[in-house]
C-alpha cells in the first residue's frame, strides 16, 4: 500500500498577466479530493533515480516525481538514490492537478527517506520551481493561492463537499491552454466572488460555494470541446447545484447538496462517459 497522492479541484480560477519567468499571476481556490494516486518509495544503495509506473509512458526523465528528486538530489547533494513507484489512478492533463500532487508528495517523502527534514516553507519554495499547482499539495486544506502558485494561505474550516468528476477521456495540455487564453483574451463576466467563496467555506455553506465557483479557462475549454459543455449540462440536469471546468480541463465537477444527490446522479450518469467518479474534497 502506498503514500495517497490525492488530486484537486479548482473551485475559482482568474488568470492574471503573463509575467517574465513565462508563468502566469493566478488567483485560486484550491481544494483536494479523495481520489489519489499511490506513491511508493524506497531507498536505493546505487546514486541513481528510479520512476516506475503503472502507465509506462509516464517511465521517463519528464515526469514531475522523477524531476523532484532531482532537484532534492542536486540541490543537497544527496549521494543517495531511490525507487519511486507510482500506481496511476488521477487522468493525465485532466486540470486535478495529477502529476503536480506526485511531485509534491515525492519532495515530502524524499525529505524524509534522506534525512534533509526540510520545513514546509523550504519545500514550497522547491515546488515552485516545478510548477505552480505543486506548491499547493505540499500542505493539507483547502487554499486561496496567489501569485504564480506559490503563495498559500489555507483555508483552516474546510469541509467535506460532495463531487461527481467527469473526464471526456482526452487530455488538455495547461500549455494549450495558457496560450489560447493568452491569444483570445476572452471577456469573462462573473457574480462569482473569491472572498465570498472562503468565506462559504469557513461557514460550511455548500449552496454559497456552488454560487461562486468560477473558472477563466471555462469559455476557452468548453468553445474547442463541445462535450464539455454536454458534461456540464448532465450534472446540472442531474441535481448538481453547479457544476464547472476543473483546472485547465478537460474534467468537469458537479458540486452536490448531500451524499444522495450525488450518489444519484453517479448512478444514472456513470456509463455516459469514460471517467465518472464520485468522490469529496478532504
Amino acid at each position: 500500500m502506498g503514500i495517497p497522492s490525492y488530486a484537486k479541484i479548482n473551485l475559482y480560477l482568474k488568470i492574471g498577466r503573463k509575467i517574465s519567468s513565462g508563468y502566469h499571476q493566478i488567483q485560486s481556490v484550491m481544494q483536494k479530493i479523495e481520489l489519489a494516486d499511490n506513491i511508493t518509495i524506497e531507498p536505493l544503495t546505487e546514486d541513481k533515480i528510479i520512476v516506475e509506473c503503472t502507465n509506462k509512458e509516464l517511465e521517463n526523465e519528464n515526469n514531475l516525481a522523477y524531476k523532484a528528486a532531482l532537484l532534492l538530489k542536486k540541490k543537497f547533494k544527496v549521494r543517495q538514490g531511490a525507487r519511486i513507484f507510482i500506481e496511476k489512478n488521477v487522468p493525465i492533463e485532466a486540470g486535478l492537478g495529477g502529476g503536480s500532487s506526485d511531485a509534491a508528495t515525492t519532495l515530502m517523502n524524499l525529505s524524509k527517506l534522506w534525512s534533509l527534514r526540510l520545513k514546509e516553507k523550504q519545500l514550497i519554495d522547491l515546488a515552485a520551481q516545478l510548477g505552480s499547482d505543486v506548491p499547493f499539495f505540499i500542505g493539507e486544506n483547502a487554499a486561496l493561492v496567489e501569485g504564480i502558485g506559490d503563495r498559500i494561505k489555507r483555508i483552516k474550516k474546510s469541509f467535506s463537499i460532495n463531487i461527481v468528476l467527469i473526464n471526456p477521456g482526452f487530455r488538455v495540455s495547461t500549455k494549450w491552454a495558457y496560450k489560447a487564453f493568452d491569444k483570445n483574451k476572452p471577456k469573462i463576466r462573473t457574480k462569482a466572488d473569491i472572498k465570498s467563496l472562503v468565506k462559504a467555506i469557513e461557514k460550511k455553506d455548500i449552496k454559497e460555494i456552488a454560487n461562486n465557483l468560477h473558472n477563466d479557462f471555462e469559455p476557452i475549454v468548453a468553445k474547442r470541446y463541445k462535450i464539455v459543455a454536454d458534461i456540464k449540462n448532465s450534472l446540472l440536469k442531474n441535481d448538481a447545484l453547479n457544476a464547472i471546468v476543473s483546472g485547465s480541463g478537460p474534467t468537469v465537477f458537479g458540486v452536490f447538496n448531500s451524499i444522495y444527490e450525488a450518489r444519484e446522479a453517479f448512478f444514472k450518469i456513470q456509463y455516459d462517459y469514460p471517467f465518472v467518479f464520485l468522490t469529496k474534497t478532504i
